[in-house]
């Protein structure tokens, strides 16, 4: 029974599972109301009108009734996108799934129109894109970091302040920022970059999602560099690897 009148939100669908014989718990982040968890009744019934708004990574928008339970209920939905190109690709898939599982882990319910904003970006960015897909996975992970109040340093070193511009220095997980070459016997958490892998960090952070595709990879140790991003985004959001993320790190290592 409807406990509150019917609201409209726009949102994306992190995670689905069946409920009872005819009937799905979604997970859904919201702009309106952050991470929700709805009740889609009946779903699985045969020629059922909100089955497509119930899948995993579609956009879609809800009128909603709050229930006696913890769960929202659909009364009507609206399909906004289906990202039917990038859904069939098997890479882009395990990316959206790191994705939404990490911030079915973390979501922050101070800024829910920001991330919601850089959600739909990379979300509309992997349809359209055609290659570099890493980038765009690397590029969420590392604007998150920042928005959840990690940015990292990568203009001065943490312990000289010294300025580093087009030159190697070593990234401090400790410290979230870059070291002097000078310093490195001071820290003992530290990754050797190249001024070409820094320089491609940067990128990754200031560049708008729609044009991460576009920058290049073959300068960079993909492995490592990969590696570090993920690290350094569990690590701040105390958080430990999650099976999708898993398989990212080891589809890296095996392109060894």
């Amino acid at each position: 029974m409807a406990t509150s009148d019917s609201s409209k939100v726009d949102g994306f669908v992190l995670r689905e599972f069946p409920y009872k014989e005819s009937s799905k718990i979604i997970e859904v982040f919201t702009r309106e109301l952050g991470k929700i968890s709805i009740l889609a009744k009946g779903v699985l019934r045969p020629k059922n009108k909100n089955l497509s708004a119930s899948m995993r990574f579609v956009k879609a928008r809800y009128f909603l009734y709050k229930t006696k339970t913890n769960f929202y209920g659909i009364r009507e939905s609206e399909l906004l996108e289906t990202y039917s190109k990038s859904n069939k690709n098997f890479d882009i898939i395990v990316y959206k799934s790191a994705i939404c599982d990490l911030l079915l882990r973390t979501i922050d319910h101070t800024q829910f129109e920001t991330t919601y904003k850089l959600l739909d970006n990379i979300f509309e960015a992997f349809e359209k894109s055609e290659k570099n897909r890493a980038n765009i996975f690397y590029g969420f992970l590392i604007k998150y970091i920042s928005f959840s109040g990690f940015k990292p340093n990568l203009g001065t070193s943490a312990l000289s302040g010294k300025k580093i511009t087009n030159e190697a220095a070593y990234f401090s997980y400790e410290y979230s920022s870059l070291i002097s070459l000078d310093m490195r016997g001071k820290i003992k958490d530290r990754v050797y970059l190249s001024k070409d892998e820094i320089n491609y960090i940067k990128k990754i952070l200031y560049t708008s999602s729609s044009d991460l595709e576009n920058i290049d990879l073959s300068l960079i140790d993909q492995e490592k560099i990969g590696k570090l991003i993920m690290d350094y985004c569990l690590e701040k959001l105390e958080l430990k690897k999650f099976n999708s993320i898993e398989w990212i790190y080891k589809s890296i290592e095996n392109r060894r």
